[in-house]
């Protein structure tokens, strides 16, 4: 009953301090404030603990609705809503500015720590003297407020505009999705460091399967988020792929893979176990991988398609990376004696029971930790080269020399000083991460034969190492389809070889994954359903997502073509790859739509016309707008092409007011793009001079593998977290009985 009446009161609270935020943003900071009043209040008095968090995360939820109403209401004298919004934007996305810069993603991150913070003290998971959860919960809110959400926008602003806008590559329906979902999976990940750093100390009996859920939801939830990232990537220019190694998706792999290395650990953890520290340690480093991602997204040494403009909190952020990792290190050489006096005894149990060490989950641990590091590497290696200003080589500078040829002046030296940014060199980073996705393969694989016979693992791992070596021997399936037609480095063509020893590897992790779960179900019936289904479904998920995101990348091919338009439908242009495509339509005029800079906005909707290579027909539309000086929209077909070939190019040439948006036929077979730029037809149009329309066709086989991955990988993952969740819920009733 007191539960009861302690929530209405949270609620009432909640209705009255919406309101009063709205009406008086002031009050918002002053509120914030008594939050993080709170949450440091908590981390260091056990006593009143759960209200105390309980009430800090109802004031802080109530500053994240009200600022969403800010947004909504175009409250542009808030100086967060004038930044990222405008009048103009529909109401989704002027809600979805919410987590769109800096103030509103930090303060969300604390919102949501605090809830997970109450939540744990609540159910009587967080009664030590200090809560390391409650201070993460209040150094977020603390640099929250010092951002200032609720801040005034300055006179001179608002005299000069009404408000900035948005930024156009933003203008998404992902934008509902991906940051949120990432958001959110960045506080489930920080609930781990508490719990682990428990562990570490070795004070923890068993594994908290709080902790369990939390990891469960983690993964599932920033699977999700990046799977919505995917599908932004691949129809903006700035990335044109689904993946590219940005200094931002580098970090976040590596939070990834510390999830996958600590959820691999969960089966039989024990103090004193063998490697039992390896998957705390994996939870602490997933902790702190989280500010540490967040510093990579808001520092500008690196150059990056994800970082806020004008962020400044990195610093904040990597504090909070750093102290995780001090403490953890504490923690480690406290309790570094935790486990000798249970070891001898449960190596006697295991002796006498017969079990033994699931080396295949430890294995799959090492691997996925190796990714990491693999990762983190690079990611410190840029870093380091950045702060240091040393020259990047010329490797690192595709179409740099030609471009340099077409371009004269102040732009030259920006052009010059952008290629010069270090950023993650992702044609290394994958060639040093095949071998451990062959690895992982192998060992999945194993593990799950293994599971069946000793007999069938053995056997199933010969036949597998055998199928590696004679596709080397034969000369690899993917080496031998490629064909050079594609965007593919040379170093990447020269590791080929380990991507088909990946696919192998991949391929032996399905099929272990499905026939395990075949044996389990034919012996024990409908019973076993929840337990290995959604375990199959991840597996065979990875597998499909791995095959489908490298064969894409490795076998995709373009073709670059130059279209003349008259005003009418052009003549037909004949495709390599099968496609006749022209242009029926070009619409041109101003997009007053609430994007940055969108007074001075040009914008070209060009109508496109494709017959497929079997008879198809496909009519859409691409997108293009530019914000630019007239003189600087059109600079000849090399600089277009390039633009749409190099990622680092178009994120040099893409301001907040130019996009591109392709035609994008999804199909079970490949992936097509039609890019469609017409700045040249524009130019020609206001008289400025101009030449053809430039569309460039890109093909990437077997992208739905990827698509068809994901999906079967969230679904296993959400199956894992629900049936979790009912299993905490049965523990904490049976612990109250």
């Amino acid at each position: 009953m007191r539960a009861v009446s302690r929530g209405v009161a949270l609620w009432a609270i909640l209705a009255l301090a919406v309101p009063l935020v709205a009406m008086w943003p002031v009050v918002g900071q002053a509120l914030l404030a008594v939050a993080v009043g709170l949450a440091l209040h908590a981390a260091l008095r056990p006593a009143g603990r759960a209200r105390a968090l309980a009430l800090a995360a109802t004031l802080a939820w109530a500053c994240v609705v009200a600022l969403a109403w800010h947004f909504g209401a175009d409250r542009f004298e808030l100086r967060y809503v004038w930044l990222y919004s405008s009048a103009e934007l529909p109401l989704h996305l002027k809600v979805a500015n919410l987590w769109g810069g800096d103030e509103g993603t930090t303060l969300m991150l604390a919102a949501c720590c605090l809830g997970l913070a109450a939540r744990r003290a609540g159910v009587g998971a967080d009664s030590a003297r200090f809560s390391l959860s409650a201070a993460i919960a209040a150094w977020l809110g603390l640099t929250a407020l010092w951002l200032a959400p609720f801040a005034a926008t300055p006179a001179e602003w608002l005299a000069q505009s009404p408000s900035q806008g948005m930024n156009a590559h933003l203008m998404k329906p992902w934008m509902l999705f991906h940051a949120p979902l990432v958001l959110a999976a960045y506080a489930w990940t920080l609930a781990l460091a508490a719990p682990a750093l428990d562990a570490l100390r070795g004070v923890s009996a068993r594994w908290s399967a709080l902790a369990q859920e939390h990891a469960r939801r983690a993964w599932l939830v920033l699977t999700a988020g990046i799977g919505f990232g995917m599908l932004w990537a691949f129809e903006d220019a700035m990335y044109g792929q689904v993946w590219h190694w940005d200094p931002v998706q580098t970090a976040v792999f590596c939070l990834w893979c510390l999830l996958g290395a600590h959820l691999h650990g969960v089966a039989g953890w024990g103090v004193g176990r063998p490697h039992w520290r390896a998957m705390p340690w994996a939870g602490v480093l997933a902790a702190a991988a989280v500010p540490l991602a967040m510093a990579v997204t808001r520092n500008p040494v690196l150059a990056s398609s994800h970082r806020y403009v004008g962020a400044d909190s990195w610093m904040a952020h990597l504090a909070l990376g750093a102290a995780l990792l001090l403490i953890a290190t504490g923690c480690a050489v406290a309790g570094r004696g935790a486990g000798r006096a249970t070891r001898n005894d449960v190596d006697r149990r295991a002796r006498f029971m017969g079990l033994r060490a699931p080396s295949g989950l430890w294995l799959a641990q090492l691997c996925f930790l190796g990714a990491a590091a693999v990762a983190a590497v690079q990611l410190l290696s840029a870093f380091g080269a950045g702060v240091l200003q040393l020259p990047r080589p010329e490797a690192y500078k595709p179409f740099l020399a030609m471009l340099s040829n077409l371009t004269t002046g102040s732009e030259l030296a920006a052009l010059r000083a952008a290629f010069e940014q270090w950023d993650v060199d992702g044609y290394v980073l994958a060639a040093h991460l095949l071998l451990p996705l062959a690895g992982f393969g192998l060992v999945g694989g194993w593990y799950f034969f293994r599971r069946i016979s000793v007999v069938a693992g053995r056997l199933s791992l010969l036949l597998a190492v055998v199928a590696i070596g004679g596709n080397a021997a034969w000369g690899g399936v993917v080496t031998r389809s490629y064909a050079g037609e594609g965007i593919l480095s040379q170093q990447i063509v020269a590791v080929l070889p380990w991507l088909d020893a990946s696919l192998i590897g991949g391929a032996y992790l399905a099929l272990g994954g499905i026939a395990w779960a075949a044996h389990v179900l034919r012996r024990q019936g409908r019973k076993a359903v929840a337990s290995v289904v959604p375990l199959a479904a991840i597996h065979a998920g990875v597998a499909l997502a791995l095959w489908g995101g490298l064969l894409a990348t490795a076998l995709n091919s373009y073709t670059q073509h130059e279209i003349a338009f008259d005003g009418g439908p052009s003549a037909w242009a004949t495709d390599r790859h099968g496609y006749a495509l022209r242009l029926a339509e070009i619409r041109v005029g101003a997009a007053n739509d609430g994007a940055v800079g969108a007074q001075s906005v040009v914008q070209a909707l060009t109508t496109i016309e494709v017959r497929g290579p079997d008879g198809e027909r496909l009519d859409g539309q691409t997108l293009y707008r530019d914000a630019r000086a007239l003189s600087e929209r059109f600079d000849g077909p090399l600089r277009q092409v390039c633009e749409l070939l190099d990622y680092r190019y178009a994120r040099h040439v893409g301001t907040p007011g130019y996009l591109l948006q392709p035609l994008i036929d999804q199909g079970w077979g490949r992936s097509v793009q039609f890019w469609v730029s017409p700045a040249a037809v524009v130019g020609a149009l206001d008289g400025s001079g101009g030449g053809p329309a430039i569309v460039v066709v890109k093909v990437f086989p077997f992208m739905s593998l990827l698509w068809i991955g994901l999906l079967l990988l969230l679904f296993g993952s959400t199956w894992l977290a629900l049936s979790g969740a009912r299993g905490v819920r049965r523990a904490r009733r049976g612990a109250k009985s």
